[in-house]
């Protein structure tokens, strides 16, 4: 056996069951991201609710709160319900809720209690029949335990004066033993079970915990196994933990759990063996399989949980515990098989299966165990078996079975369509060509992942991760059989526009007027539509300084109008794209105007004459549609889509960086320039260009290597006396800092 896995925290193991509070170091949310690799959802067929808090998540906790936080409420229905059969209609439900749960309750509890003790008739006295034994009994014992929760509820508080925390407040021995008095002198059946938990939940909280260990020894041969024997059972664990006697501390946590769904939760998180002989000396005190299969299904948790399987599943083939640990080691399985490459979100998430990660141990257990038939829900052994086999190709395995699970499943929503969702990777992992035929086989089953997935399935239902996949996976289908359309449909290559043959291909197939079913359904799998393309490739030509096809290609989409934010002509000393945008603009320029001023300008520079005025604004408008500048809105393309962010993709990170045809402009009009005036602006734009490169070189090393004297900034120095080059100085504080050194 491998060394026993410590867990990631201990939680105090002096239980303090129902009402102990325990700090979660996570917070927020209910999203837990192994999610969106996984295809099985635990809930499909453990439907016993103790379990869901105990289901593998890479989180600390599983579940929508992250942390069991039912310690105020984990037996409230039971407690009221044992009350309501025991006084029938002497109180109404409305009344036990208030006299049993509200703390509000507690004075009024107090002079009903005086009141029944020296028979006084006053008001309250007179809200009920104080003569009913019953009653009366309800009363006191209320009285008794709400007395007893200023210890019980005591938390140990921060002293910011001393540093350290403030004592506890525990309860006198001689207390505790006044509530075991009662406890002996009780002889109604219904009271003395809750005066033994009362007393050892006095014990526990006294001031020497260990009476509680003595009481429970004489006593508990005569005590109900009921949920408050379990609940008096927890402290004894928690005592005996503190005492560090963890064999025996465990074997009882054991037990709690094994017994006491409500508990289970707790009673996991609590177990807590220190090293594997403290786990052997556990189960060396187990008299029973039961007991053995219950330490081995806690030890699945926190360890090897394809040997508790194993050690459980020799102990007793129906033990209700085996279901749970599947659904772990499963999960478990998914997380180290499933992997998907979130850096092709922009485009279609790309989903793989690692098929050589999958547990061989694992699989032959529960292969096993699928095939014996011995288990007590063979469904789910069935299913996790068929999953397997698809990992492993062997999809007529997978076949037959999932149709073994059929005979045995049961009838909810969720379990019938995972089991679906299962058939449904089957069939597709089945297909090695796409034909027809398999068009025709796959058609009804990609709609229900794709489609009615979204509409009608239950909400734990796990179906990204096989989404993902199955894109994935009929793309390199197609990528086999070289037909890029339709690989490029099913999931999106960040390369495919950027080669125009395969750019031209998509748009004959979108300009298509008919499509069978399914390439209809393709289609609209694809988030790319023909204006999209159009305007790619309208950018492609900008960037390439091809105006005039850039005019063609915009003029044929929808974008043509579009309105860019900024001036797209103006050169700032500063780069500040919001500034820009607010900025008074005499003219407002759309894509298409924009391009069809830019062919006008180069219109111009191409007559050879003065046209320093004219360069520089070519300069402007090729600087302002890149990163840097103030038109980026001309390149929010859903093809590029990398107008929302600062983290452009390597795909068109160089494009969109690039200044090349930017400093072509700025050069030739400093060489045109006719004044000092027109020079300084020249060279002081070609620095910015001279920056921007120097920020994407390895040299650049943020507050380290971040601050260099650029040779514009040298060349700028000799136009001192311009009233451009004071403009700088007011503006640019890089640039004043290395005039001031």
């Amino acid at each position: 056996m491998s060394s026993f896995f410590r867990p990631l925290f201990v939680f105090f193991s002096t239980v303090l069951i129902g009402i102990t509070s325990y700090v979660s170091i996570c917070a927020g949310g209910d999203w837990d991201w192994f999610e969106s690799n996984s295809s099985f959802a635990p809930e499909a067929y453990v439907q016993d609710k103790s379990y869901e808090q105990l289901f593998y998540s890479i989180n600390m906790f599983y579940g929508e709160d992250w942390y069991d936080n039912a310690h105020s409420n984990r037996f409230k229905e039971s407690i009221i319900a044992d009350w309501k059969k025991y006084l029938g209609k002497k109180l109404s439900e409305e009344q036990l809720n208030y006299y049993v749960l509200s703390d509000s309750s507690n004075v009024e509890l107090s002079k009903i209690s005086k009141a029944i003790l020296k028979k006084e008739n006053n008001k309250l006295a007179q809200k009920f029949d104080l003569k009913d034994a019953k009653l009366k009994q309800f009363f006191a014992f209320m009285n008794l335990a709400k007395s007893l929760e200023t210890y019980s509820n005591n938390v140990a508080s921060w002293n910011y004066n001393t540093d350290s925390l403030d004592p506890m407040q525990y309860m006198s021995v001689g207390q505790a033993k006044k509530v075991e008095d009662i406890y002996n002198l009780s002889n109604d059946p219904f009271l003395k079970n809750r005066y033994w938990f009362l007393t050892m939940k006095s014990y526990f909280y006294s001031q020497n915990r260990n009476e509680a260990i003595t009481f429970f020894n004489k006593t508990q041969a005569k005590v109900e196994r009921n949920e408050l024997y379990y609940r008096g059972l927890s402290y004894i664990a928690g005592v005996l933990y503190k005492n560090k006697e963890y064999a025996r501390s465990n074997f009882m946590y054991s037990v709690v759990f094994d017994n006491c769904p409500k508990l289970r939760t707790v009673a996991t998180y609590s177990f807590h063996p220190q090293e594997n002989k403290d786990f052997q000396q556990a189960l060396a005190i187990a008299n029973t399989n039961s007991q053995k299969a219950a330490l081995w299904a806690l030890y699945g948790y926190y360890g090897d949980e394809v040997e508790a399987i194993q050690q459980v599943y020799t102990l007793d083939p129906k033990n209700k515990h085996l279901d749970y640990l599947l659904t772990r080691a499963l999960n478990i399985a998914e997380n180290k098989m499933n992997t998907t490459e979130w850096k092709y979100a922009e485009y279609g998430s790309k989903a793989k299966i690692a098929n050589d990660s999958l547990h061989s141990k694992l699989y032959q257990v529960v292969t096993k165990i699928a095939n014996e038939k011995k288990s007590n829900s063979p469904h789910i052994w069935n299913i996790a078996a068929g999953y397997f086999e698809i990992i492993k190709a062997n999809n007529a395995k997978a076949t037959h079975y999932f149709s073994e699970a059929k005979k045995t499943i049961p009838n909810t929503k969720l379990a019938q369509e995972q089991l679906k969702l299962f058939e449904i990777f089957n069939t597709i992992a089945s297909v090695k060509k796409i034909d027809q035929a398999a068009e025709i086989q796959l058609l009804p089953n990609l709609k229900w992942l794709f489609v009615f997935e979204k509409e009608n399935s239950s909400d734990k239902l796990r179906t990204q991760f096989l989404i993902n996949w199955s894109r994935n996976y009929v793309s390199s289908l197609y990528k086999k059989q070289g037909n890029e359309v339709m690989a490029e449909l099913f999931l999106r290559d960040a390369d495919y526009y950027l080669n125009p043959v395969r750019t031209e291909k998509m748009i004959t197939h979108l300009n298509t007027n008919k499509y069978s079913d399914w390439h209809t359904f393709a289609n609209s799998l694809y988030n790319i539509r023909i204006d999209d393309i159009y305007e790619f490739k309208a950018i492609k030509y900008a960037y390439n300084n091809q105006i005039s096809q850039a005019i063609a290609e915009i003029q044929k989409s929808s974008f043509a109008n579009v309105e860019l934010l900024g001036n797209p002509f103006n050169g700032n000393i500063k780069d500040c794209n919001d500034c820009d945008h607010v900025a008074f603009q005499k003219t407002k320029y759309t894509k298409l105007s924009f391009l069809q001023k830019v062919k006008e300008l180069q219109e111009i520079t191409a007559k050879n004459g003065d046209t320093y005025i004219e360069n520089i604004l070519l300069g402007n408008a090729f600087y302002n549609l890149s990163y840097y500048g103030n038109a980026r809105l001309f390149y929010d393309n859903n093809i590029i889509n990398q107008y929302n962010t600062n983290y452009l993709n390597d795909t068109y990170k160089n494009v969109l960086m690039s200044n090349a045809e930017t400093e072509k402009y700025y050069s030739k009009a400093l060489l045109l320039a006719k004044n000092d005036e027109q020079k300084a602006k020249a060279i002081y734009l070609l620095t910015k260009i001279e920056r921007n490169t120097f920020y994407l070189t390895p040299v650049y090393i943020p507050w380290e290597v971040d601050y260099v004297v650029f040779d514009g900034f040298k060349k700028l120095k000799q136009y001192s006396k311009t009233k451009y080059y004071q403009e700088v100085i007011n503006e640019c504080g890089y640039f004043r800092n290395i005039v001031q050194k």
